[in-house]
């Protein structure tokens, strides 16, 4: 990949994180407070989740992951 082909790769990365910023901003806007929140917690519980069973499967360093996870807690 040459340096042209890298800047694009990065415009077009920025273009679509602002284009779905504005949409997450937009339906945030419309829809209520608990409808949206619900769904942020269905998404981050699948997120601990599968940090979980990549855990129990050895696929992850467990100390690190949960050092990790109780710093989060913590703040």
């Amino acid at each position: 990949m040459n340096s042209d082909e890298f800047e694009e790769r990065q415009r077009n990365n920025v273009r679509q994180r602002r284009a779905f910023i504005k949409q997450w901003a937009e339906y945030v806007r419309t829809h209520d407070d608990a409808e949206w929140s619900r769904q942020q917690n269905k998404l981050i519980n699948s997120q601990l989740r599968s940090a979980n069973e990549l855990v129990k499967s050895g696929a992850t360093d467990p100390v690190r992951f949960y050092e990790a996870r109780d710093k989060l807690r913590k703040e």
